[in-house]
This record gives structure tokens, sequence and C-alpha cells, in this order.
């Protein structure tokens, strides 16, 4: 790879690794990552910091979840905002103000003196991770032409994220348990994001005049409509785990109800405004672009994710409440899925160019199943070695999901829509996520209450009463990831290898014929 694409990468990869998952305190008091397809520095970091945030600045359990609530709010319902403004205004333009957004504010988290201030700035975080995310898929989609160059660039891109998780996991428990304390985590993290600001300045093409931006403006009307639907689903999904009754608590339901509707007049109003040629911000028609497969291969994402976040999730759980071990311990066994996941991810981008994409998914979609179907035979005194050791190498098969899933978006749909398309794929994955964890921890929670209640001798938090809960909520998990196989399956076959340049030859004008002699031409 030339120098200057070389420089590209690391700038897109650096900065976006920076980003952080939301976390969440989950109904088990146990701090793990909601979102761990963000396995990025600040992700690791905190995985084993949160105790002391909390403990530094005299924050309650109750109330430590609402900076990474906050957070997971602004990303979240701010997506397709910032995904949309990247093709108005550029990619380039919204991945460095979204990055120097996001260093700044990490300085101000750093300095936070109480859970006000710091619920603020995590909120601030979130607006520019979520302006920097898609514009980074947007912006690899348009520097790199089709071809082997693109695809190990986005090969990369998805290698990034386990080593930002396994460098900020590192530093995390350094800073936490020495005199830098947890806030030097963020001080870190604004120094290397305004470094690669600045690498972006320089090395970042600027959008030439003559570029296929889109001109038609922003649609106010549907920014406002998605946000507040994605924003209250998102809420209505991450609340529901800690739900005084679950699903059935009277303002998840009402919040999910306002939601759905919201995202269906969302959808209408679109709808109408396309028609008229006017600015969307999602116009339907990208759902049926033909090359982009974009129903099948968000659907594809979102049952994915739904499994793989959710099984990372478990996992945890696992872990921690039912082998009794600490924050870093359990870090320690996530090691051989973070390192299987760059290894994926980084022989993906080299396969991509070489293998067909339908292959390749359902391969590492395969690797999912077993690896849902491995947990769901765990004993209590399971070994490591055993059975848990494959079922973190196995699910290092979402790795090779992502950069075939954001180059098939990214390289089919037409320039001034990059962006956009990388927003709606960082949604699926999201939701996905959101969705999957909520529907699990109800399984879980609800099979072991009737397990502890057919044996009274167990209490609440006994590994045996665990384990039947975490072993139903593993066979939902094999079943997402059979509908996101099927789902693939028929919706992408025929798509040969993602990202393949066309080499349909171009035809050549056809000879102007001489002009015969006392012709009008040749008298003038």
């Amino acid at each position: 790879m030339p120098l200057r694409d070389a420089l590209v990468v690391a700038t897109v990869c650096g900065a976006t690794t920076l980003n952080v998952g939301a976390f969440l305190l989950s109904s088990r008091k146990t701090w793990l990552p909601d979102e761990i397809v963000h396995q990025v520095f600040l992700s690791g970091a905190l995985t084993v910091a949160i105790p002391s945030i909390g403990k530094d600045l005299n924050i309650t359990e109750a109330n430590l979840q609402w900076p990474l609530t906050v957070f997971s709010l602004a990303y979240g319902c701010t997506l397709l905002l910032f995904g949309r403004m990247g093709d108005i205004f550029g990619g380039r333009v919204m991945f460095l103000v979204g990055s120097a957004w996001f260093s700044v504010w990490s300085i101000g988290t750093g300095l936070a003196p109480n859970l006000a201030s710091i619920t603020i700035f995590m909120a601030m975080l979130g607006l520019g991770a979520a302006a920097n995310t898609p514009a980074a898929i947007g912006v690899l989609g348009s520097h790199f032409p089709p071809g082997p160059r693109r695809n190990t660039a986005f090969g990369i891109l998805g290698a990034g994220q386990p080593l930002g998780y396994i460098l900020g996991l590192i530093l995390g428990g350094l800073f936490s348990e020495s005199r830098a304390t947890w806030r030097a985590i963020f001080y870190v993290q604004a120094g290397l994001g305004a470094f690669f600001v600045v690498l972006g300045f320089f090395q970042l093409e600027k959008q030439p005049t003559d570029s296929q931006l889109y001109a038609k403006g922003l649609d106010w009307g549907g920014a406002l409509l998605s946000t507040a639907g994605l924003g209250l689903l998102t809420y209505a999904l991450a609340a529901s785990a800690s739900a005084p009754r679950g699903w059935a608590t009277p303002y998840i339901i009402g919040l999910t109800c306002a939601s759905v509707i919201l995202l269906i007049l969302f959808w209408i109003y679109e709808s109408w405004r396309e028609k008229k040629g006017a600015a969307v911000l999602m116009p339907p028609s990208i759902w049926k672009h033909p090359s982009a497969r974009m129903p099948a291969t968000i659907g594809m994402v979102f049952f994915a994710w739904w499994n793989f976040n959710t099984l990372l999730y478990l996992c945890a759980l696992y872990y921690q409440q039912v082998n009794g071990l600490s924050p870093l311990q359990t870090s320690v066994r996530f090691l051989p899925s973070i390192v299987c996941g760059v290894a994926t991810n980084l022989a993906g981008g080299w396969l991509l160019n070489r293998v067909s994409g339908l292959s390749l998914i359902l391969g590492a979609i395969t690797m999912n199943i077993v690896s849902a179907l491995l947990f769901s035979l765990l004993q209590v005194n399971a070994g490591f070695w055993k059975i848990s050791l494959w079922v973190m190498i196995l699910l290092a098969g979402a790795d090779l999901i992502y950069p075939a899933g954001t180059l098939q978006v990214a390289s089919a749909v037409d320039n001034d829509s990059k962006s956009l398309a990388g927003g709606i794929f960082t949604v699926a994955t999201r939701l996905g996520s959101s969705l999957g964890m909520a529907v699990s921890t109800i399984i879980s929670t609800t099979l072991s209450k009737h397990f502890q209640s057919a044996h009274p001798e167990f209490s609440s938090s006994d590994p045996q009463v665990l384990m039947v809960g975490f072993r139903a909520a593993a066979w939902s998990l094999f079943a997402a990831a059979v509908i996101s196989f099927v789902i693939a399956l028929i919706g992408l076959r025929g798509i040969g290898i993602i990202g393949k340049p066309d080499t349909k030859p171009v035809p050549e004008p056809e000879p102007k014929p001489e002009p015969s002699a006392g012709s009008v031409e040749t008298m003038v």
C-alpha cells in the first residue's frame, strides 16, 4: 500500500478506534459493555475503570449508569443525521469536526468534578463519535477505488477496534491503580484524537469542486423524526433490562410505542419528500438499490450483532457471576476473541479480493452459530480451556462480517450517500445489539426465576440458577444467528466478490466519417 494511502487508513482507523461503545449497568449489578462491536480504546479502559470513577466522584451505583446511558443516546439517535451531513458537507469535514469535538470533550470528561458534569461531557462525546463514525466509512469508500486496496482498507478499519480495546484494557488497569487515576484515560484519548485530527487535516483529500455531493440540503423534518424515534427506542431498549417489570413496565411500553410511531412517520415523510424531489435524510429508494442489497445486508447484520454482542455479554456474566472472576480476570478471558478478531479482519481484507462475499459471510455466521451452541452446553464448573476458549475464538467470526458488510453498502451506493450508508449500517448494529440484549435478559431472568421457584434451596444468585437462564438465552442467540444465515443465503446470493471493480470494457466512440469532397464542411 502506498504511503499516502497508509496514512489515510491510519488516520481514519486511529480516530474511530477511540470511539467508545455504550456501556450499561445491568440489573445483575455488573459493569459490562453493551455494544462490544466498538471494542475500542475507551471501552477497554472503562471495563476496569468504572468502579474507580464512581468512587472518586462519589457516584452511587444506581446513578453511575447515567453518563454511559446519555453517551449511548447521543450516539445512537444522531447517526443518520450526521451520516447525511457527511454527504452534504463532505466526509472529510465531518470526520475532522467529529474527531476534534470528541478530543475536546475528552479533556472535559477528564476534568469532570461530579455526576452532572461527567454526564453532560459524555453526551458531548457521543455526538463526536456519531459524527466521525459514518464519515469514516464514507471517506474510505470515496478515497479508494473498488478493488484490493479498498478491501484491505476496510479490513484494517475492522481490525483497529479490537486492537484499541486491548490498549484501553491495559492502560485502563494501569491508570486506575496508579497516581494518574482514571482521568488519564481521557487525557490520553484527547491527545491521540488531536494527533489524528492534525494528521487527517494534511492527509485526507479535500473535496474536489466537481465531486458528487448531496446538493439538495438537509431535511430538518426527517432529522427531527429520526432523531426522536431512534432516541426513544434506544433508551427503551437500554432501560428495559433494569425497569421494575421489564418490558411490561408502563413507561417502557409507552416509549417503545412512541418510537415505533415516530419511525413509521419518518418513513412516510421521507417517501413523500423523495417523490417531490425535495431533500431527504434517508431516501427510501436506497433500500431498493440493486447492487447494495440493503434489506438483506442490514437484516443479516442486525441479527448477526444480536448474536455477537449479546453472547459476549453472556460470556462476561458467566465469568464474573458463575466463575467468580474479577473484571480484570474477565477481561483477560476475552483476549483470545480480540486477538482472533484482529487476525480475522486482516485476513478478511485479503480474502475479500479473492473469495465470494457470500461464502465469507456464511462461514463467519456459521462460526457464531457454533459459538452460541457451545455456550448452551457450558456447565457451572467447566474449565476455560475445554469449551469457553472455543466460544471466544469462534465469536471472532463476526469480525469478518464487519468489513464485508461495510464494504458492501459503501461500494454499491453512489458517492452522495456513502456516509449515510455507513450510518445505516452502524444503526443496524446498535439496534440489533440492544434488542438482543433486552430479549436475552428477559429470557434469562424468567427462566432463572422459574427454576428457583421449583428449587427453593438455591438462592437467586446461585450459579446453578443463573446457568439455567444463561443457557436459555444462548439458545435464543443460536436462533438469531440462524436467521442471519438464512437472510444472507437468500438475500445475498450472487453478490460475487464484494467491491470488485467494474471490468466491463468502455465502448469506444464511433469514428466520425470523413467529409466528402464538395460537402458543406469542405467548402467552408
